[in-house]
């Protein structure tokens, strides 16, 4: 019987599925057709990786000279050990294949539906069995509705005996309500797509878009589910994945935050998992500023959960919130800086544990993506993956992928890498783990009332 762990990945996001092989096979006959100054493609991604790509010139080297150009091509899509811990370098690299995707959806349905195809098809030849994929796409109105449509029939064409795969809308989190409102108009135009399409996803940029944004979104999330059950949606949620524009007490508050909210799933949470110490080391005065309305969010979440944090040894001094919160009310608009201390370490460690425990009781799910985590988050080294502290903890959790083309990965080097740095082995880890399947979408959905 073939092992859940490498056949479901919950966590694939579409247009990071593709390899560097697929990159080269979709440019080919298109490389000198397509815009790459668009959207400022070129100038932000030399910026960001220090280079000076030329895109035409790099797909005719590797397709007259593959022994020498595929690997420079290969270098500049693929997000590795040398790019770590800088998530703008990763998003250019994601975007190199991106601008051929959005090129490919302009060809129209056919090149579409093809591209999709061709992902999946890898997948397939790995041995997965079911993959919940998620996407966005641009537009407005019946375009973007459009747009969806074509990549939730062409995932449902691909399923078979075998093969089963899902989707999740991926919603921008500077204005999600748009379009989680065209995949609601969507379901009403073809009601038929429900069991294919079956929730939402946060994701991308996570630094400035806190959990606090999105209540109102949630709030008609149940309130559409309660009104159509036969449509019900559920949210999954990136969160603690990138947060250097906070302290890590906020980053950890987050995740919880998110859970709170009823998402199902949480993408990454590197911020519970990951040594505070090692946070820290990550970059020059990191985490030490955030801004005060970060700050007074925090004292209302230290407030409000003040004798749960005792309990897991951290001490909550309500009298000096208070009065640090009537100080900082006035200063909305700056930013607070705190320095860290051996105490405030540990304090952090206890809060990881308090919010796994909270996570647990609540029955979220943690997805966790050890590559991605490693090099997304900055990691120096395996021993410090968040990975051991999420296996140590009762935390619901998975492993999946992220993007497996641009990381150049699959879901069985993924479980690979976890059994030779953790000191689980397979058994054991699937012990600890589980079938992952039972946290899929489409469980939630079957038992909505």
């Amino acid at each position: 019987m073939p092992n859940p762990l490498t056949t479901c990945d919950l966590h694939v996001h579409l247009a990071g599925s593709f390899y560097a092989e697929d990159l080269l096979a979709i440019g080919a006959p298109i490389f000198r057709e397509v815009d790459w100054a668009a959207r400022d493609f070129l100038n932000g991604y030399n910026a960001a990786l220090d280079t000076k790509l030329d895109p035409v010139q790099l797909f005719a080297e590797a397709l007259e000279n593959p022994a020498t150009g595929f690997p420079k091509l290969k270098n500049a899509y693929v997000f590795g050990p040398e790019d770590s811990g800088d998530f703008e370098k990763f998003m250019w690299k994601y975007r190199l294949f991106s601008h051929l995707w959005g090129y490919g959806w302009e060809q129209g349905r056919e090149t579409a539906v093809s591209m999709i195809t061709q992902a999946v098809e890898h997948h397939k030849r790995q041995g997965l069995r079911y993959v919940e994929y998620r996407a966005g796409f641009w537009g407005e109105g019946a375009d973007l509705r459009q747009k969806i449509q074509i990549c939730a029939e062409a995932l449902a064409a691909e399923g078979d005996e075998q093969f089963t795969a899902r989707y999740i809308v991926a919603l921008p989190r500077e204005e999600p309500l748009a379009t989680y409102h065209a995949v609601r108009q969507l379901l009403v135009e073809q009601p038929q797509l429900a069991p294919i399409l079956l929730g939402i996803d946060l994701a991308s940029r996570e630094e400035g878009y806190p959990p606090k944004l999105y209540r109102e979104l949630f709030q008609q999330l149940r309130q559409d589910n309660a009104a159509h059950p036969d449509q019900a949606l559920t949210a999954v949620y990136h969160v603690g994945e990138t947060f250097f524009d906070k302290s890590l007490e906020s980053a950890a508050r987050w995740c919880h935050e998110a859970a709170l909210l009823e998402a199902k799933r949480l993408g990454h949470c590197i911020a519970l998992g990951l040594d505070p110490e090692v946070a820290v080391s990550r970059r020059p005065q990191a985490h030490e500023k955030e801004l005060v309305s970060e700050r007074l969010d925090q004292i209302a979440y230290d407030l409000r959960f003040a004798a749960e944090l005792g309990l897991f040894g951290v001490p909550v001094d309500e009298e000096r919130l208070l009065a640090e919160q009537k100080t900082l009310l006035n200063q909305a608009d700056d930013w607070v800086e705190r320095p860290y201390t051996p105490q405030r370490f540990q304090q952090i460690r206890q809060r990881q544990n308090f919010v796994l425990n909270q996570l647990h009781q609540l029955g979220t799910v943690i997805e966790c993506c050890p590559m991605s985590n490693l090099r997304i988050g900055g990691v120096p080294d395996a021993k410090h993956h968040p990975i051991h502290k999420l296996l140590a903890s009762p935390v619901n959790l998975c492993l999946c992928t992220d993007d497996p083309g641009t990381f150049d990965i699959t879901l069985a080097s993924e479980i690979e890498w976890v059994v030779q740095h953790t000191t689980f082995n397979h058994d054991s880890l699937a012990k600890r783990l589980g079938n992952p399947h039972r946290f899929s979408l489409r469980s939630a959905s079957s038992t909505k009332p």
